[in-house]
């Protein structure tokens, strides 16, 4: 076996990892599980790719990176913190193994059907699988590593900061994706000065947090929040991949109501699609190229409603997205009602051909304790060593905090689009 190796990555250039080193051999075996490979067959950006030609990467690329980020923060973080170094296997097997739930289509499919991939991912991690085993056989740390993997993943783990560095607001799993997917799509809203904001990062061990540090390193925070918030204007949420999400949606809503009568469907889609319990081993066979086949199966169904979806989606003739102005967000009910009976007229199932979509994300929100999913505030470190948080001392990010970055869609088949677009008009 040879002791080094090496992934060229289109972000990164050189990844270079070494058996000699143990916690680089952690992560080689990982890369070597089958449940890892199966991430070469999941799209990062789910069904983006129908809108940008080049959304082709997967979530191996992705996770590969996320891993290679996080060791060059870790080398940064250790000149001043000397207790990360033994934190160092378990920082970068979570880093690794962060998105090894994700379904089909990653966060798509993850939205329409309502599982939690974060949740996957643990199960897999402590579950009777090869990587369980990887994890269990390295000796060189100190506690049970998969355990603590699943902990930091749930931000359990006592040590906040640790998670902190794989799943905050300031991270390194969404710099490696502003980056990846920036390039991946074409488009220059995702870039930032990444090296700027790994060496202003600081381990504050006493306040169980991460610390920017300095001027210059709170203004390259800021480019960074803005590259997230342009990069869900106008990739993440671009309209015609609203258009794809929701004619997936419908697609998978009409199989879902079609049960046993479909005419192709296996055990573990059946059950993704029901909402009905699968074991690891099950979920496992579930991926992008798995779905996709079921799809084309169901090009040539009997029901003509799924045949028609499916045909729609593989052929790439998407629904259309039309925008609500704010001035009638007030009658989108109204409005998504005559939609239906445009639709109807043209003698379309309005169930599976019309779909209202919201859109809204803040960038960057400070700590809200009766929030769903409290965020974890940026703290700053000032040139005069006070401690704020980012949006008390930043016009501009205090500014994404306030915003009402919230639209409404419409969204039906193409040769509705035009009936529907002059109802709001």
């Amino acid at each position: 076996m040879s002791r080094k190796r090496s992934y060229l990555d289109p972000i990164h250039q050189d990844i270079i990892l070494d058996r000699a080193c143990p916690q680089q051999r952690l992560v080689m075996d990982l890369i070597d599980t089958p449940e890892f490979q199966r991430l070469r067959r999941i799209h990062q950006l789910g069904v983006s790719f129908f809108t940008f030609q080049g959304a082709e990467g997967s979530r191996f690329t992705h996770s590969v990176g996320v891993m290679h980020i996080t060791s060059r923060l870790i080398a940064l973080l250790a000149e001043d913190c000397k207790s990360i170094s033994g934190l160092t296997p378990l920082i970068l097997a979570s880093a690794l193994l962060h998105d090894i739930g994700h379904g089909p289509y990653s966060h798509v499919t993850e939205r329409i059907l309502g599982y939690d991939h974060e949740d996957w991912s643990c199960k897999i991690i402590t579950g009777k699988t090869s990587v369980n085993q990887v994890l269990n056989s390295f000796k060189e740390y100190p506690g049970p590593l998969a355990t603590d993997i699943a902990s930091v993943l749930k931000k359990t783990f006592p040590r906040h900061w640790v998670s902190h560095l794989v799943s905050s607001q300031l991270d390194c799993d969404r710099f490696d994706y502003l980056l990846r997917d920036s390039y991946m799509t074409g488009t220059a809203y995702g870039l930032f000065a990444l090296q700027r904001i790994l060496s202003s990062l600081q381990v504050d061990e006493g306040g169980d947090r991460l610390l920017v540090s300095g001027d210059k390193g709170k203004t390259a925070v800021e480019d960074y929040l803005f590259a997230r918030y342009s990069m869900y204007q106008q990739v993440y949420y671009h309209k015609k991949n609203l258009a794809a999400r929701a004619l997936l949606r419908k697609l998978m809503s009409r199989a879902r109501q079609l049960g046993e009568r479909i005419s192709f469907i296996d055990e573990p889609t059946r059950k993704l699609l029901v909402g009905e319990p699968l074991d690891v081993n099950e979920y496992l066979e579930l991926d992008d190229v798995q779905m996709t086949y079921h799809i084309k199966r169901w090009v040539k169904d009997k029901d003509k409603v799924l045949a028609d979806l499916a045909s729609r989606f593989i052929h790439r003739q998407l629904f259309k997205a039309i925008r609500v102005p704010a001035s009638r967000v007030g009658s989108v009910e109204d409005i998504a009602h005559r939609a239906r009976a445009v639709v109807e007229k043209l003698g379309l199932d309005p169930d599976y051909y019309v779909a209202r979509e919201s859109t809204g994300i803040r960038p960057y929100d400070y700590y809200r304790p009766d929030a769903q999913s409290p965020q974890t505030n940026i703290m700053v470190r000032t040139d005069s060593g006070e401690i704020r948080e980012l949006s008390t001392i930043s016009l501009t990010v205090e500014a994404l905090v306030k915003g009402d970055f919230e639209s409404h869609w419409i969204i039906c088949p193409a040769e509705a689009a035009e009936q529907v677009a002059a109802i709001l008009s």
